[in-house]
């Protein structure tokens, strides 16, 4: 279809030359009443720089032009009411933007509008000069709110209310899935033809290249100073070292349930979110047996539609904490939580009693404070650090550790967040034990001044050392300090250890790669927009710090990054690739790569959650990696609660050299 679209203005042209007569009926623009215009794409969710990024995208699939000077597309709601202006092409795309013409940072809007869409639903109308309608969406039938993939039309052809026609977008773009000015990843052209790009290299199972999604626990101790490391993917143990095969398809559930269940004495546990039920019933489980819980919980923003879902089921499942075993508040078996923010009860008595919770909340206090710069009314069921009498800080800032410690002696931690999109992808999926969820990797250390280590900075936090938090005393993000041993021994191997926000966890990576690095590094991760490590990765690959300038060392670099970010400007995918941002900021002056590395966006199955970097593995130079919860960003070193370990040696590396060989093999690289 793509051919016959492109010649159709020959063919005007020609017929206009062999008929003259013609050229009067040929219109310029398509009359009244004979438009083809639809609703082809809505990304009612937003993108993944920002939920507020929303954008609709129109699609004419006729042969003229259409003028939109005088049409709408409103909302049966009133909000967003949109006057159209401008042309359409024939068979051609028109973006409309929210706010401003950044929503999609890397497409030129057509028009740009104010107004936000319903998360749940909304009925839209497009409405042409004279009031008819042409085309009309009266729900959301496709999108996903965690991967950012919009709704698109199947047959641009058949327009109107119709579920079968619509779809989830599978191809990825700047900020998400979708195919913003571009033919739909999952349907047809408008001919009937079915568009290439539907089977989306980035996302699709199929490309996975390990058909092993058996469980593999091959290397894993009990003794004290044992580090053991888990992926929930597969990993290549053909490149392994003698007898260190890695631990991969693994599911991290059923190890840290089983470390929860070996605790005596004590579980400290910080989770950015949480809703995996068998979890929540271990630790309620624990805490009935008489060992002391605390637990630390990120509290999301609940003013968020597109994250109030998850948001108000963590809320219910940390109430079963605070409730115990009897689910009554007050008595022994009760789970202590603090956050950084706090949370208010749900009460909806059918969402309550669905996680078997008492239908209503009226047992826990009402209260009026004030959280930020707003008044909020609510039964609160978790404190957090205090402001001042009567007010809390806002819940901007992300509680972002994946942490527990058991005994005062393990350490388990890691990119993992204790979900059911983090490790099993769906509820279906978790039923049935597939791990279709997130990439991630865990490290679970047996080692008491590590432990110690980790306790002080969750002591910081809770405000006290005490089964009891102090929010007074406590400190989250920026108003923390720097306050722990940050270089151990365990048992001959180096382990380094940094917090953020407070310890300049991202500058100790770059200074790591500018005083360390001499053959490789290697990296897999979510999100990296910190200009001062791709300096120093640029400087061993190519030998000059400068925008453009160097020729290549014989240092070694391959990387992943997760698809949602490959295109965004401000990631360092941009610079090492050699393209240019269509943005620049003062922290991100978009300095390329004269030669671009040989790096690569991922093709998992949904995220790629790691924040790994390797640096010489399997080499003589002290093998290193990386890993913990922490972004490369400056949100992951200033403002958010993270943490990274930073391990010195060469059998825990080969370990992470096995996983990143799948994931990148996977991804279209080269191991040589």
């Amino acid at each position: 279809m793509k051919k016959l679209i492109s010649v159709f203005p020959a063919l005007i042209l020609l017929s206009s030359i062999l008929f003259p007569s013609m050229l009067n009926t040929v219109p310029n623009a398509e009359a009244a009443g004979t438009e083809k215009l639809v609703i082809n794409e809505i990304a009612w969710m937003g993108t993944s720089t920002d939920y507020n990024d929303e954008w609709i995208e129109l699609y004419n699939h006729s042969a003229s032009p259409v003028v939109l000077d005088g049409w709408k597309l409103s909302a049966a709601d009133g909000t967003p009411a949109i006057s159209l202006k401008g042309t359409i092409p024939a068979y051609g795309y028109f973006l409309l933007e929210r706010t401003d013409d950044q929503t999609v940072s890397d497409v030129a809007a057509d028009l740009t509008y104010s107004g936000a869409l319903g998360n749940s639903a909304e009925h839209l109308k497009l409405i042409d000069q004279a009031g008819t309608t042409v085309d009309e969406v009266d729900t959301w039938y496709a999108g996903d709110n965690s991967s950012k993939a919009t709704m698109e039309r199947i047959d641009p052809n058949a327009g109107g209310i119709s579920a079968s026609n619509w779809a989830t977008a599978n191809k990825s773009y700047a900020a998400g899935f979708g195919t913003p000015k571009a033919l739909n990843s999952t349907g047809t052209d408008g001919s009937g033809a079915i568009d290439e790009g539907g089977s989306s290299t980035t996302s699709s199972p199929t490309s996975n290249v390990c058909n092993d999604r058996s469980q593999h626990i091959n290397s894993v101790s009990e003794a004290e100073g044992a580090m053991n490391v888990y992926f929930n993917k597969c990993a290549f143990p053909q490149y392994s070292s003698a007898g260190n095969e890695a631990n991969y398809n693994v599911n991290f559930e059923d190890v840290l349930i089983k470390r929860l269940n070996s605790a005596t004495k004590s579980i400290d546990f910080a989770t950015y979110e949480i809703n995996l039920p068998r979890v929540v019933d271990t630790l309620i489980t624990k805490a009935a047996e008489g060992v002391d819980v605390r637990v630390i919980a990120d509290s999301k923003d609940s003013a968020d539609p597109h994250y109030a879902e998850r948001f108000e089921t963590m809320r219910l499942y940390l109430e079963k904490m605070v409730r115990g075993k009897d689910l009554t508040i007050g008595t022994a078996d009760d789970i202590v939580i603090l956050s950084d923010s706090p949370m208010f009860a749900v009460e909806d008595s059918t969402k309550r009693t669905s996680k078997g919770l008492p239908s209503s909340a009226n047992d826990i206090n009402q209260v009026s404070v004030t959280v930020g710069s707003t008044a909020v009314t609510g039964r609160l069921f978790v404190d957090a650090e205090s402001k001042s009498a009567g007010s809390y800080y806002g819940p901007g800032n992300q509680m972002h550790n994946k942490i527990a410690i058991i005994d005062d002696r393990w350490v388990f931690t890691g990119t993992w967040n204790f979900t059911v999109t983090g490790l099993y992808g769906s509820d279906e999926n978790m039923q049935q034990g597939i791990l279709d969820g997130n990439q991630n990797q865990i490290v679970e250390i047996n080692w008491p001044q590590l432990a110690g280590i980790y306790e002080t900075e969750f002591n910081e936090m809770w405000g006290t050392a005490t089964l009891n938090p102090d929010p007074v005393a406590s400190n989250f993000s920026s108003r923390k300090t720097d306050n722990t041993t940050h270089v151990i021994n365990i048992n001959g191997k180096k382990v380094e250890i940094y917090f953020s926000a407070g310890d300049n966890a991202v500058g100790k990576m770059a200074e790591l790669i500018r005083n360390e690095a001499q053959f490789n590094t290697y990296f897999s991760i979510f999100a990296w927009s910190d200009q001062a490590i791709a300096d120093e990765l640029k400087n061993k690959w190519e030998g000059s710090y400068n925008d453009l300038e160097g020729t290549l060392t014989g240092f070694d670099v391959k990387g992943l990054f997760d698809s949602d970010f490959w295109n965004q400007w401000w990631s360092a995918s941009v610079d090492m690739t050699g393209r240019t941002a269509s943005q620049t900021s003062v922290n991100n002056p978009n300095t390329r790569w004269k030669n671009p590395a040989p790096v690569y966006a991922d093709a998992e199955v949904r995220k790629l959650h790691s924040k790994t970097m390797l640096i010489d593995a399997d080499t003589t130079s002290d093998p290193t990696v990386i890993v913990g919860s922490t972004n490369w960003s400056n949100n992951g070193n200033n403002v958010n609660d993270e943490n990274m370990l930073i391990i010195h040696d060469s059998a825990i590396t080969n370990q992470f050299v096995q996983e990143f060989n799948a994931r990148y093999v996977q991804a279209g690289g080269t191991i040589q």
